[in-house]
């Protein structure tokens, strides 16, 4: 304490610094709190002692012009923060946020982004010119080094002193030393001495924390010059050193002076121990969020009412546990701590005495505590009518009326579409996805064709924060889903790619956005000339207008365009699989495998018969890949359209000696594409491919191995195993003799030395 300023530093979401803190208020009955916050967020402190409002919450800060850029203060009931609020609010005591203001602090971020992308940018063009420029002479000595002042080291004040007490673990340290204390008058002073000590070890610094402790020392300046006697500043313990010595009132002016601006918007979002934790990647996280809670509503308990909590839940995943387990397990505990030298048990007793007791030593056991207890998926809420973006409040209103509540549990929904209120909800996880909000994601099939969808929900605060980065686009989801995505559909080159979007929508129920995106599709296929692009984008026209039928949706618009897109591929397919080489004709074929299965589901009479013109084609056409035709030649053949003597025919073409061993396995391989039950059941088919087979002398036959085995090896094992069963029965079997050419004795008695020497034979 110095002229009426009590310095209370603590150990953020620590329970034994709340603790600390609540009881050194309640004595101390101060008529100003200073507290390390945001003081843009001071409106919002009536709201910590509404019904409503339970921790574990967050000030949510954020810029309205581009909200990806914001931070988050989160507390949970057992936070010295929380508990500060808590007491200030309620006795009407002055309570004031003393950090450096957000509308600074994001303003930096934003100046540090800028800078990076800046020397990025210098830095590439440097190693751009230096590409070119001839290295410097052998004799040439380089240039002096500048001086470089040392970086700041950053330093976990806590971490710090459990490693000078000889604690490898910090989170162990801080339970045995504050946590298990029951006697704790001078322990703000222990930790100053002990911070102070460590400030004078890593003078060093970085130009934020001097900016910040700067403007808490003005804030300072200003409670005391209003007249106020007792000043309890409560900040995180690394900063009570830098605030205690004062420099001049001018040294801190002229460094806050000309920092840049930002405008920043405030309010509570709901936060969840997971997420307080530190695997989660929060700077300030702690270990065992769950644990702390425990500690903080049950200060006195002896171990036994954790221990019924550890009971029950092992009960429930149909453990045999037993109030005889709950008491030997408590037992041991107090004796491990005592043998320890420690006052009570801290959480590693507990655990010990769970595994050895409960685990019949097997740690595993742990793990199922480690997720329900001592993390916990505890999740706070915050009243209704604290601010938030139009966006937020509509969305809140859609979730509270389908009776989704958000949890930190995974929630799984089966919704049938033809119920009106799973409808409802599918239309808003839907609609949500095309915002880029997470909350719902599809599990197993898309429901597309069906009237059956599963979702997984699942609540995350990042997921409010996206919700108000897409405020900008509309004050509701229907109108924010519908701005956002014309402007996608904008930006989007290919007739595809706007197909899987269209997709997308379909499920939304938004009749407006998909003319508007009919229309902009409309406009792409009528620019296109590329056959290729549209092909790939007719199976998802064919889901859209499938899909629309299944919703009672009219879609006729899609399916006009379907049919104009499907005429033109007719025009100008022939073109496109000829004179290309193997990689695009594989490429080709898959297209051509998705249009054939599209089509097929389609079931319109006008599509296939397009459809099988355009095969019919290419089948026929001189110039075709011959994968492209054999793959034509096949579907035509499972149409019933071509007879076995012109398939016969076509096939002694393509094993004519005019034509190369490579063009023969080509369109064999694509003749026989995914066609393995086919083989089995169609005899005249097997007869065909078995008897060219085993026509082929040996010379031929290893030439095409290769490729005949790719196309085989495409078949499922059973398929194959039945293949190798009935071409074993055939007396046409093809068998390639060990005398054959292609063995060379000589050539194979050079490797055998190598075989030696690999497998270890001298």
């Amino acid at each position: 304490m110095s002229d009426g300023i009590h310095f209370l530093g603590i150990r953020h979401h620590g329970p034994g610094s709340a603790k600390n803190v609540k009881a050194y208020l309640e004595e101390l009955e101060p008529d100003m709190i200073l507290l390390e916050g945001p003081p843009e967020a001071e409106p919002l402190l009536p709201g910590v002692l509404h019904e409503q409002m339970k921790p574990p919450v967050a000030l949510l800060a954020y810029q309205p012009d581009e909200p990806k850029r914001a931070v988050f203060y989160p507390f949970a009931g057992f936070s010295p923060e929380w508990q500060a609020m808590c007491y200030a609010v309620k006795r009407g005591i002055p309570l004031r946020f003393f950090d450096l203001p957000l509308v600074h602090h994001l303003a930096l971020w934003k100046e540090r982004e800028e800078q990076a992308e800046l020397q990025k940018a210098s830095e590439e063009a440097h190693d751009t010119e230096e590409e070119g420029m001839p290295s410097a002479p052998a004799d040439r000595p380089e240039a002096e080094a500048s001086p470089v002042p040392p970086e700041p080291v950053h330093v976990d004040p806590f971490a710090a002193l459990a490693k000078a007490a000889g604690y490898d673990d910090p989170e162990l340290w801080w339970e045995m030393n504050f946590e298990n204390r029951r006697n704790n008058e001078e322990i703000f002073l222990a930790v100053r001495e002990a911070v102070t000590a460590l400030r004078e070890a890593y003078p060093a610094i970085d130009r934020e924390t001097s900016l910040r402790e700067a403007w808490m020392r003005k804030m300072i300046r200003a409670a005391q010059k209003e007249g106020c006697q007792r000043i309890a500043v409560i900040c995180g313990a690394w900063h009570v050193p830098g605030l205690e010595k004062m420099p001049a009132r001018k040294e801190d002016n002229e460094l806050l002076k000309g920092l840049p601006k930002v405008k920043v918007e405030c309010t509570w979002i709901p936060w969840t121990y997971d997420r307080l934790s530190y695997r989660s990647g929060y700077g300030a996280g702690i270990i065992s969020p769950g644990w702390y809670d425990h500690v903080w509503d049950y200060p006195d308990d002896d171990g036994t009412r954790w221990m019924s909590k550890v009971a029950a839940l092992f009960r429930a995943r149909g453990m045999d546990i037993s109030v005889a387990h709950v008491i030997e397990t408590v037992r041991l505990a107090q004796v491990t701590a005592a043998l320890r030298g420690l006052s009570r048990p801290s959480l590693e007793e507990y655990n010990d005495a769970v595994t050895t007791v409960m685990g019949f030593g097997d740690p595993v056991v742990l793990q199922i505590i480690r997720e329900a207890l001592v993390i916990s998926d505890r999740m706070g809420a915050v009243p209704g009518d604290v601010p938030k973006v139009p966006l937020l409040v509509d969305v809140e209103k859609l979730l509270k009326r389908l009776r989704l509540p958000l949890t930190t549990g995974i929630k799984e929904y089966n919704l049938d579409l033809r119920k009106p209120n799973d409808l409802e909800r599918s239309i808003v996880f839907h609609r949500l996805n095309l915002l880029g909000i997470r909350l719902a994601r599809p599990l197993g099939s898309d429901g597309k064709g069906t009237f059956k969808e599963s979702w997984s929900v699942y609540y995350e605060p990042k997921q409010t924060l996206s919700i108000i980065e897409k405020a900008v686009w509309g004050n509701t989801l229907a109108e924010a889903v519908v701005a956002y995505n014309v402007r996608q559909a904008e930006d989007i080159p290919s007739i595809s790619a706007l197909v899987d979007l269209l997709q997308q929508v379909i499920p939304a129920d938004l009749p407006g956005l998909v003319e508007q995106m009919t229309r902009r599709l409309d406009a792409l296929a009528a620019s296109t000339t590329d056959v290729l692009e549209m092909m790939k984008a007719i199976p998802g026209l064919v889901t859209v207008v499938r899909y629309g039928s299944v919703r009672n949706l009219d879609y006729a618009k899609v399916n006009d365009m379907l049919y104009t897109m499907m005429a033109r591929v007719l025009a100008g397919g022939v073109l496109a699989c000829a004179n290309i080489d193997e990689d695009a004709a594989a490429d080709l074929m898959e297209k051509f495998i998705a249009v054939d299965y599209a089509v097929a589901t389609a079931n319109q009479p006008e599509l296939i018969s397009m459809w099988t013109e355009l095969v019919r084609k290419v089948r026929e056409s001189r110039g075709t890949h011959p994968l492209l035709s054999g793959y034509a030649t096949r579907l035509l053949r499972d149409k019933n359209i071509l007879g076995y003597e012109e398939t016969a025919q076509t096939l002694q073409y393509y094993t004519s000696r005019g034509n190369a061993a490579s063009e023969t396995a080509f369109w064999f391989e694509g003749f026989l594409k995914s066609s393995g039950t086919i083989l089995l059941l169609d005899e005249q088919l097997w007869e065909l491919v078995n008897g060219w087979l085993a026509s082929l002398d040996d010379g031929t036959f290893l030439e095409l191995l290769p490729i005949l085995r790719r196309t085989f090896s495409e078949y499922s094992v059973p398929e194959r195993r039945k293949l190798g069963e009935k071409a074993k029965g055939t007396s046409g079997v093809k068998r390639l003799h060990a005398g054959s050419e292609a063995f060379n004795a000589e050539d194979a008695r050079k490797v055998i030395p190598l075989i030696w020497q690999l497998v270890g034979i001298k």
